[in-house]
């Protein structure tokens, strides 16, 4: 079933008239139950992936910005759960419109759609409330405001990370977890890490590159392999890398689809968020499949709050699993 924010979408289906161009959609279906000529942005592989196996792939740009010479009608972003993503978002695409083209912003009422006259303002002081239903409401407005040229790295920030007695600075963007500082659960991996063995190692879900770039630091002739479904985090993973010398492949993927090789181990503090919402199943997924990418002798660290229940799927997929320490909020395993 389609998510309330595409419903509320195909409700106003005859809006779209002309060239469009569809912002981190949630479900990859909207595009086939909309007519026109519509394309898609998306920061997030798993539904890019999911909007190119339904044809029309050139249709459909996967990555951080869109290329500004591109020019639309009408473009609509979906609000992502960070307010300061959304601004990035806007600040980018608003150079992708036509004289006169629209801009829109749909969203759950509980997501901060409803920030979008104060979102658009530094474009427009017009901005209208063109429909809601589902819980979820469309904004719009037109730009009538000078803009300033956009640029990426204009939004990305360095931030030092102090860990076990290793300090290396690691790139944010708005919209990436825990944007400038060290989430509690991956300072207690890092503090607890086993020693890192020279080879492939993986970094599952690896955000802006925390725990990659400290894997590579500590043993530099390890071969860092990162991967998360995010293209933010994915770009800051790559400049986090860069600016620490690690040598480090940085791969777009939903669990482990995009992911080839054997591994001498793997980390993660995995996501267990969709946008507003709670799901374990890419995490579980991981899990479930793990043991046949890693070689003989390898081993998980995983870290994760403690009311999560990931210890009888790891004793299900592993021969040998234990808690390694835990705090009242979290828990690290070790699982051979």
């Amino acid at each position: 079933m389609l998510s309330p924010v595409s419903q509320l979408l195909i409700r106003n289906r005859a809006r779209f008239t002309g060239r469009w161009l569809l912002v981190n959609p949630q479900d990859a279906q909207v595009f086939q139950e909309l007519d026109g000529d519509i394309s898609g942005f998306h920061q997030y592989f798993d539904i890019y992936s999911q909007a190119c196996a339904q044809g029309q792939s050139e249709k459909h740009y996967f990555g951080v910005s869109y290329p500004l010479e591109a020019t639309f009608d009408g473009i609509v972003i979906m609000m992502p759960k960070a307010k300061e993503q959304a601004q990035m978002l806007i600040a980018n695409l608003v150079h992708c419109l036509v004289p006169g083209g629209q801009l829109l912003l749909a969203g759950d009422n509980k997501g901060g759609v409803k920030s979008a006259p104060k979102i658009f303002a530094p474009y427009s002081e017009h901005c209208v409330k063109l429909d809601s239903a589902r819980h979820c409401a469309l904004f719009g407005m037109q730009p009538d405001k000078a803009t300033s040229e956009f640029a990426v790295d204009n939004w990305l920030k360095f931030v030092d990370m102090a860990v076990a007695e290793q300090r290396y600075p690691i790139a944010f963007l708005p919209g990436v977890f825990s944007a400038g500082s060290l989430d509690p659960a991956t300072r207690m991996l890092l503090e607890n890490l086993h020693p890192v063995p020279k080879g492939r190692v993986l970094d599952f879900g690896c955000g802006a590159g925390v725990i990659g770039c400290y894997l590579g630091l500590k043993n530099p002739d390890a071969e860092v392999v990162m991967t998360d479904v995010s293209a933010l985090a994915l770009y800051c993973a790559e400049q986090s890398a860069a600016k620490n010398a690690v040598k480090a492949r940085v791969i777009p993927s939903h669990g482990l689809s995009a992911v080839e090789g054997k591994f001498a181990a793997a980390y993660t503090n995995p996501p267990f968020h969709t946008g507003l919402n709670t799901d374990y199943e890419v995490t579980l997924g991981f899990i479930r499949q793990l043991s046949t990418y890693l070689q003989p002798g390898a081993c998980l660290q995983l870290v994760a709050n403690s009311f999560i229940p990931y210890l009888p799927i790891l004793q299900e997929s592993f021969k040998a699993v234990k808690v390694q320490t835990e705090s009242s909020k979290f828990r690290l395993y070790l699982a051979k």
